[in-house]
């Protein structure tokens, strides 16, 4: 079973790579009139400058992914020493390694933004008219706006866009919010939250059992029974009967919830002659 999860999650670390790696590739030729998704003239294309920050955006980029690809291999075989170790690793990594695509793009988006700017390279393609509608700015005529300084987080926000879905800059095929709608924020917000609510949800259940350790407590009449993140209490006056079995159970269970694995069982079951039953075993203890 645990070679079986490490071959999962050496398939989910490969997937993710090729996706980040291939559904955001560098924008070193230049089309539709940007390049490394800016809008300069196309006579400017060919500088060097351009040139030289194409090539040094393309080796990052690529030598990142490389980075995250052998880190995710070892995250895989981590799972032959703990698998529980290594699932926690892998949702840390998970989270890192698509943090630090989105760290890179920007970071590579800015850099070029910042050498457009630098030398004023603007064309009727890239530069717009817009009439100042905010009684704070005062202008006495047309404001010229950069459109690409409205990704310049990574993400579009544009307050004088009423539209609240845009084509994505950075990845065609994908669609993007106008983080200027409050709306768009609330919802992005709303489901960051869930799916970051649900990764720590996850570390937390499985940080217990890198190292799981069964306790067996006695407090006057009170007993207490604690492994894996899981516990029970109940008195000696509940207990009906011990006993001592020098093998397995001799009895099929269905784990209701709870974890299972090649060395431990625990949480609630129900047993075909038991019944409802609640199990702290751990397989390399004899007797049980």
């Amino acid at each position: 079973m645990d070679w079986v999860m490490s071959l999962i999650i050496f398939g989910c670390n490969v997937l993710t790579v090729l996706i980040c790696r291939y559904a955001y590739p560098i924008r070193n030729e230049y089309k539709d009139g940007m390049i490394l998704w800016t809008h300069i003239p196309a006579y400017e294309a060919k500088n060097q400058e351009v040139q030289n920050l194409v090539l040094k955006s393309q080796s990052q980029w690529k030598c990142y992914h490389c980075i995250g690809f052998f880190s995710g291999v070892g995250i895989s075989l981590l799972g032959a020493i703990s698998l529980e170790l290594s699932i926690v690793v892998w949702l840390f990594w998970m989270m890192a390694y698509l943090i630090g695509c989105y760290l890179l793009l920007v970071k590579i988006y800015r850099n070029m933004l910042r050498l457009k700017k630098a030398n004023h390279w603007y064309d009727e393609k890239t530069a717009r008219i817009r009439l100042s509608t905010d009684s704070d700015v005062k202008t006495s005529g047309p404001m010229y706006v950069d459109e690409d300084d409205y990704w310049k987080n990574g993400w579009y926000s544009n307050p004088n866009d009423k539209r609240f879905l845009v084509n994505d800059k950075f990845c065609n095929m994908n669609m993007s919010f106008n983080m200027a709608r409050p709306g768009a924020r609330i919802l992005v917000g709303s489901l960051l939250a869930v799916v970051l609510g649900v990764i720590f949800w996850c570390i937390y259940l499985f940080i217990p059992l890198i190292h799981v350790e069964f306790t067996l407590t006695r407090t006057g009449d009170e007993i207490r029974i604690e492994g894996g993140g899981y516990e029970t209490e109940f008195t000696t006056e509940e207990i009906k009967s011990v006993e001592i079995l020098q093998k397995e159970i001799g009895e099929s269970f269905h784990r209701k919830n709870g974890l299972s694995s090649d060395e431990y069982q625990i949480g609630h079951f129900k047993g075909s002659e038991s019944g409802e039953t609640m199990l702290f075993l751990c397989q390399e203890v004899m007797p049980i």
